[in-house]
């Protein structure tokens, strides 16, 4: 006869089921600990602190359950741009990732304790550790970056849109209500380029487009300003006149008295003048940049629309974008006359080119931020009007090209871009209502393009600022229904070849 206590047979059994008990505590340990990984506080509902763990779990669906009806009810890339668009949201987000973080790890640890076996052995227990670690570190790493993410985007938006408050008459005027444009029929942002740089003299604005938008319908006109239009109007305001009486930029001084042939008083040339106007006679400007104000003023007067606001991106931060995306990809072309594009360098005047570090090869090819930069920006093989033409291939391209997965992964490379080399006076508290601008304008669908080369007998040097004008009302008037046809044709106006400006109509930018 064999007893309990004994050993024996009975005695065997016992240390099999209690092998058997221990490896179903060890896995029940790692299967609740990775459950609560994967849905937080799902793994302490089975433990002794379930109602902790009822909690966490409640607060996380309802909080995924908000996040993805607004999701759902805006669209993923309207619901991240209004998140952007507001600073306290950010802030608020990055403390809500760094407390649900420090939340979750701690759910994480205590489903690892309070589920692991009391009589674990020593090598099981060291793996138990191991793998709860390892979860810990894949949700504070989440919960770090995601924080870091909002952090930065909140830091960007403050530095390149500012805090500066709104006052009555300027800028857009955002009203309060559903319609944030109810107040407003149109807004008028300036877009420049600015050419400032490593080895160039002073600020010049190569690139100036304004984008009119109709508030109600979100149709677009962008206007394109040639860098070499000379003569332009001066504000009856502008310091400017006490140089230039006649109330016209470049009369009388800069033609009679012109040292630098170069410099023709056109105007991408107005902000270096002001710089050195205010050095010359302090006092006569105030502000942080009195020259990107005079000429947002003077564009104003050539045009005849009210400026709203103004967005300055460094064109060696277009570079630097590219590079962040790996470079683009363009069908690199010949000149609008037929000859290799110059990388670098500038015209000598007499159909030459000189100071170029190199020649383009027409075909495919992949291209780095600088030389991207520099085929949109050369043009001393052909002219302004078919540079024009390479910037908007190399915009499209660029706009088709970008990978969203890749960009995110260099999101603080790009923030540090946006910090440094963009500037706008649109106001941080008004970007809600600019989202909702940019939902109407991609919704619309409808964008033109209006160039001053397409003015009837346009001269850039002698321009007819009536003309001009007239042009551009024509251009962003409403279409006028037609009872002949179903759709609505875009009002702009056809280019039309003058001796001033060649067309580019016959030049295959991006084919």
């Amino acid at each position: 006869m064999t007893y309990p206590n004994a050993r024996g047979p009975v005695a065997a059994a016992s240390r099999e089921a209690l092998r058997r008990e221990l490896s179903s505590g060890f896995r029940r340990a790692l299967g609740l600990t990775a459950l609560g990984t994967v849905v937080p506080g799902a793994g302490l509902t089975q433990t002794r602190s379930r109602r902790v763990g009822w909690l966490i779990l409640l607060l996380a669906i309802v909080t995924l359950a908000v996040g993805g009806y607004y999701v759902l009810r805006t669209g993923v890339t309207n619901a991240a741009l209004s998140v952007v668009a507001r600073p306290n949201v950010l802030q608020a987000l990055a403390i809500a990732f760094v407390v649900g973080g420090i939340l979750w790890c701690g759910s994480i640890i205590l489903t690892a304790v309070q589920s692991r076996p009391t009589r674990l052995d020593r090598a099981r227990t060291r793996a138990l550790a191991a793998f709860t670690t390892l979860m810990v570190f894949l949700v504070a790493a989440s919960s770090f970056k995601f924080a870091e993410y909002a952090s930065i985007t909140q830091t960007t938006v403050a530095q390149v849109f500012g805090s500066t408050p709104v006052k009555p008459g300027v800028g857009a005027q955002v009203a309060e209500g559903d319609d944030p444009w109810a107040d407003q029929a149109r807004v008028n942002v300036l877009l420049l380029g600015s050419d400032a740089g490593v080895g160039r003299t002073g600020t010049r604005t190569d690139s100036m487009i304004v984008a009119s938008i109709d508030t109600k319908s979100g149709r677009t006109a962008l206007i394109s300003l040639p860098r070499n239009l000379q003569r332009v109007p001066l504000p009856k305001s502008s310091p400017l006149r006490g140089l230039y009486p006649s109330g016209v930029y470049g009369r009388p001084v800069c033609f009679r008295e012109q040292k630098d042939p170069n410099d023709q008083c056109m105007l991408n040339a107005v902000w270096t003048e002001v710089d050195q106007y205010r050095q010359d006679h302090p006092g006569s400007y105030s502000g942080a940049a009195p020259g990107r104000d005079e000429i947002r003023n003077v564009i104003s007067e050539v045009l005849g629309l009210k400026i709203d606001h103004t967005v300055v991106v460094d064109l060696k931060g277009f570079a630097q974008l590219i590079d962040a995306m790996g470079g683009v990809t363009i069908n690199v072309k010949l000149s609008g006359f037929g000859t290799k594009l110059p990388i670098g360098g500038h015209s000598d005047g007499n159909g030459g080119v000189i100071g170029e570090s190199g020649y383009f090869s027409p075909g495919r090819q992949h291209l780095s931020g600088n030389l991207a930069l520099w085929y949109a920006r050369t043009r001393a093989a052909d002219s302004d009007t078919y540079r024009q033409a390479r910037q908007r291939c190399v915009v499209q391209a660029v706009v088709k090209q970008v990978d969203p997965a890749s960009m995110v992964a260099k999101y603080p490379e790009i923030a540090r871009i946006a910090r440094d080399n963009i500037y706008t006076d649109i106001p941080a508290q008004n970007l809600p209502a600019f989202v909702n601008l940019i939902e109407r304008v991609q919704k619309s669908g409808k964008i033109t393009s209006l160039a001053l080369s397409q003015v009837p007998d346009f001269n850039s040097v002698r321009p007819d600022y009536d003309a001009i004008r007239a042009f551009i009302q024509k251009g962003i008037a409403p279409p006028k229904p037609t009872p002949s046809s179903s759709t609505t044709s875009s009002p702009t106006p056809k280019p039309t070849k003058t001796s001033s400006s060649p067309t580019t109509a016959s030049y295959d930018e991006c084919g």
